[in-house]
Order: C-alpha cells, then sequence, then structure tokens
C-alpha cells in the first residue's frame, strides 16, 4: 500500500511570508524554505494514497471565516531545537477551527496524532540555538488567514520547497 505524509495548515501569503523569511536572519539551524512556512492545524503521518482524494475534500467543507492573526513573537521549542513564530494572543477562532478539523478527521476515523494542547507556531529554524540578543518580541506581523489545506511532505524539485499544497478551501487562499 503506498501512503503519503500529510498535514493540514494555514498558508500565508506571498506578503507575509517574506515578512517571516526576514525574521530567520539571527537565527541558526536548518532554515524553513520561504515556500513552506505554515502554521499546522493536523498533522495526519503516513496516509494511504487512496484517502488524498476524500482528504483533500475535506478542507471545502470547514467553515473558515477569514481572521487576523498576530504573529508577535519568537518562541523555541528546545528539546526539539525549533524557532518559531507566534502569537501572544491567538484568536478563539483559530482554536475553534482547528478542534472542528479534529473532530471531522475523528468522524471519518482517519488515524493522526490529536495533540492535548494546541501550540500555533510557525517553524522558522530547526536544529537551531537562541541566538545572543535575540528578543522574544518582534514588530507584529498581522497575517489575514483563511482557507485551510491540505499538504505532503515531500521535495518539491522545482521550488526547493518540502512541501506541496494538494487542496484549499473553506475560507479561500492566496494558493488557488
Amino acid at each position: 500500500m503506498e501512503t503519503v505524509r500529510l498535514f493540514y495548515a494555514l498558508w500565508p501569503d506571498a506578503a507575509t511570508a517574506r515578512r517571516l523569511a526576514a525574521l530567520q536572519a539571527p537565527l541558526s539551524g536548518r532554515k524553513t524554505h520561504v515556500a513552506d512556512l505554515h502554521l499546522t492545524l493536523a498533522f495526519l503521518g503516513p496516509q494511504p494514497s487512496s484517502l488524498v482524494g476524500m482528504l483533500g475534500s475535506l478542507p471545502r467543507l470547514l467553515d473558515c471565516p477569514p481572521m487576523t492573526l498576530t504573529l508577535d513573537r519568537y518562541g523555541m521549542f528546545e528539546r526539539k531545537g525549533i524557532v518559531w513564530a507566534g502569537m501572544s494572543s491567538p484568536p478563539p477562532t483559530l482554536s475553534v477551527l482547528q478542534d472542528v478539523l479534529a473532530d471531522a478527521l475523528e468522524q471519518r476515523q482517519v488515524a493522526f496524532n490529536r495533540e492535548e494542547t494546541f501550540r500555533p507556531h510557525i517553524t522558522l529554524a530547526r536544529k537551531a540555538s537562541w541566538p545572543d540578543g535575540l528578543e522574544a518580541a518582534f514588530e507584529p506581523i498581522e497575517w489575514r488567514a483563511g482557507g485551510v489545506a491540505l499538504a505532503r511532505s515531500g521535495a518539491v524539485p522545482a521550488s526547493g520547497a518540502r512541501y506541496q499544497v494538494l487542496a484549499c478551501g473553506g475560507g479561500g487562499s492566496a494558493l488557488l
């Protein structure tokens, strides 16, 4: 059985992605490609490729009104060496969207790792350490997010990216 590594995410528009990429300048480690910057809502991991059609239709069924995410701080998952951009105050609608998506996956009996605590963030660098002098806060980035994307993990040779968006829906997207 052929499998593909999948996840659902919010993908920033090009201008927001460029501003996020600029935050990587002081960071060490393996920096996330600008085309790969995203906010994961649900990581599905390896899934049978036969489910891609059904999983790709799910974002169009979600009620995902556009929401403003104010990215205003760096953070770090020290154990994994991940430096990220996040929000001091995520809007409640973001957690609701993540819960609705997770419930929809469970109703469809899709196996995935449902995290107990949703910690919305955008990975900027892996295998990184906190650089001396890096302030936790930065000039806020207002991101008008909308449209959940189903993405596949795996190299996209033409762009240098590691992720490929397979489907979008539920509020529109800059990708379509």
